[in-house]
């Protein structure tokens, strides 16, 4: 003991660190041994209700997706070829070709090309270590996301194979990750996200005998190696939880529910709970947004605490008050910054993340959210005019969800304007006019924040005009990375040599706050909704007021700015990729309509091209427009008009 003592207290960390690391590789390399399957297998409690899981599904879903029949089914065949498209790779084919199930490569970046080795033990896996190559990419292979519309397919159809494909897959998996070596053992996130994605997938199958006992015991022996990797490895970012840790609890607890047979489920569930309600308080703010400063990483939270939240329903295992308030006001959250088209505004990162996918949709579209919050809270504040009953709700409510949405009745008129003082969020609406404003802290150590402050989204009469271009890739290509969150690539004004927050080019995922918020608040009235804000950074001070005049439809902003020295300033709007600037101030969509005119008071806009990303590692191009001001150390005042 002594010597154990002198051990810990006398050796440095980091050799300290190294010596239990390499212990812990040598005892699963030699001596670790998969823990026996537990003598009662039979799942606890189901997310997805009974009706959703039955022969009867095929019949309901064809009354109220008629159209989405012949679809879902051809979706599923082009899993069951082992063609993929994920992460911008586009169609991808991940087996050889051969008669019967051919193994799927788990460990490729098959965007570059690049293997890593089965055999190398999680902790020593590199990430980042090599221009293009991006982990991200088999990681979000084997969240296994596919696995529901395979689900799918097979209540739609009754057809076998699609059982059989599940089966194949994860023990093809099973057999060649073994526990805690290669690339997916490398992250809690994903471990998490992996093992929920099964015990979610399996369900459809649940009313069939169609899986060997074989399968069933080598399955939950997977799951429970799931579990405790995520408990012996949850994840801290320093003082911080994040989106990470709160995938770990959300994971502990999906395993606990449905396999109560596991003796370690019980301190799992009990813990996973307790953790979901603290950080349910620590991650979300007072005005129901996500501390991370991100619109995307909202969406990803907020499927975690909701979907935990419904199967805790339905296992009996109900949730605080203060909690569903909260969860409640996370819903509201989206609804307010939903745009009128459905689709979310991209502020802060986006990585296209998901917790559980029920259907395939465009990344940035969140209108689905609303469906389940009018069905889960039985309230038709969240039925608006545009919002359709979807496939998520279907799965999830089974026939309640068209007894309930019809019982609804739609909410009356357009949303209004709507501000989140905690995130900075600042939503102008009128009709179908929307202007998203973003000037509020970063969230932490700024993980997934970028230099947006005064930056906004514009919508005009239901067209997208100036939009966020997004954040394309993370640790693939540093340099790319670091342009996507730059002031000079959002809606406001940059200054040369000068970001509103440093950027760590060795730090990817940090962003500490060194703007300085003087003024963000935003008044709503029957005829003007007026944003203004104030920011100060170095020695800059920026100024920005947004109005929307309701009578017209007519946009102004203006920008006042100050430097103490003599300096090159630029006002940036970058349009929709669907938007070309035609001739001087005029914008028209692809089919030359006239969409809306820009005009800057004392300057003239120069036509550029910059990277659009509408998901994580795509991009295409579109043009941007940018006013040069040559800046005297003195205050600037440039009034930008935007009309119809």
């Amino acid at each position: 003991m002594k010597a154990l003592t002198f051990l810990f207290i006398k050796v440095p960390r980091k050799i300290l660190k190294t010596i239990l690391n390499k212990s812990e590789h040598i005892y699963f390399l030699f001596f670790y041994r998969r823990p026996e399957s537990a003598a009662i297998s039979v799942p606890g409690w189901f997310l997805l209700p009974e009706d959703a899981r039955t022969k009867n599904a095929a019949d309901m879903y064809r009354k109220v997706f008629p159209a989405n029949m012949e679809r879902k089914i051809k979706e599923a065949d082009v899993i069951c070829g082992h063609h993929f498209d994920l992460l911008g790779s586009g169609d991808k084919k991940l087996s050889p070709e051969g008669k019967g199930y051919q193994p799927i490569d788990w460990h490729i970046d098959f965007k570059s090309g690049y293997r890593w080795d089965t055999e190398t033990f999680y902790r020593d896996i590199s990430v980042g270590h090599k221009e293009g190559v991006d982990i991200k990419v088999p990681w979000e292979l084997s969240r296994f996301q596919h696995l529901n519309i395979l689900g799918h397919a097979y209540i739609l159809s009754g057809n076998r194979k699609y059982a059989d494909e599940v089966g194949s897959q994860i023990t093809d998996w099973i057999r060649n990750n073994r526990f805690c070596f290669g690339v997916n053992w490398k992250c809690a996130m994903d471990v998490a996200i992996r093992a929920v994605n099964w015990l979610v997938a399996m369900e459809y199958f649940a009313e069939d005998d169609l899986f060997s006992g074989e399968f069933i015991e080598e399955f939950h022996a997977s799951v429970r190696e799931h579990g405790k990797f995520i408990r012996g490895h949850l994840e801290y970012a320093g003082k911080w939880t994040t989106n990470h840790y709160l995938a770990d609890i959300a994971g502990l607890f999906f395993i606990s529910v449905y396999c109560p047979f596991f003796k370690e489920s019980s301190e799992w569930r009990e813990f996973a709970f307790n953790e979901l309600h603290r950080e349910m308080e620590k991650q979300v703010y007072p005005d129901g947004c996500s501390f991370e400063s991100s619109t995307s990483y909202h969406r990803l939270a907020l499927e975690m605490f909701f979907y935990s939240a419904l199967l805790g329903r339905r296992a009996g295992i109900e949730f605080s008050e203060d909690y569903v308030k909260k969860l409640r006001k996370m819903f509201e959250a989206s609804m307010y910054c939903i745009k009128p088209n459905g689709m979310i505004p991209q502020i802060g990162d986006n990585d296209s993340g998901r917790f559980l996918q029920f259907s395939k949709r465009a990344g940035l579209d969140h209108s689905y959210l609303l469906s389940l919050a009018a069905l889960h809270f039985k309230d038709d504040s969240f039925k608006l005019r545009q919002v359709k009953l979807d496939e998520e709700a279907f799965w999830l409510f089974g026939e309640k969800a068209i007894t309930i949405w019809d019982s609804l009745d739609f909410r009356e008129g357009y949303l209004k304007s709507h501000s989140f003082p905690d995130a900075g969020w600042y939503v102008m609406r009128h009709e179908n006019n929307y202007c998203f404003v973003s000037c509020g802290p970063n969230g932490g150590d700024g993980w997934h924040a970028h230099n947006d402050k005064l930056s906004f989204e514009l919508m005009i009469n239901g067209q997208d005009v100036i939009v966020d271009p997004g954040t394309y890739v993370y640790t693939s290509n540093p340099s790319e990375r670091n342009k996507f969150r730059s002031t000079g690539y959002h809606n406001t004004v940059a200054f040369d040599g000068y970001e509103q927050n440093d950027i760590p080019e060795q730090c990817m995922f940090s962003l500490t706050d060194r703007v300085r918020i003087v003024k963000a608040e935003m008044t709503d009235t029957v005829d003007k909704s007026i944003f203004e804000g104030e920011i100060r950074y170095a020695d800059v001070t920026h100024k920005r007021i947004i109005t929307l005049d309701k009578k017209t439809c007519h946009w102004q902003i203006t920008d006042d700015f100050h430097s103490s020295h003599q300096t090159n300033a630029e006002l940036l709007f970058h349009l929709a990729p669907s938007l070309k600037n035609i001739c001087n101030d005029l914008v028209s969509n692809v089919s030359n309509n006239k969409v809306a005119s820009l005009a800057a008071g004392r300057c003239e806009f120069k036509k550029g091209e910059y990277d659009y990303s509408p998901e994580y590692g795509a991009k295409i191009k579109a043009e941007f427009l940018a006013a040069d001001v040559l800046h005297t150390p003195d205050y600037q005042n440039i009034i930008t008009y935007i009309r119809m």
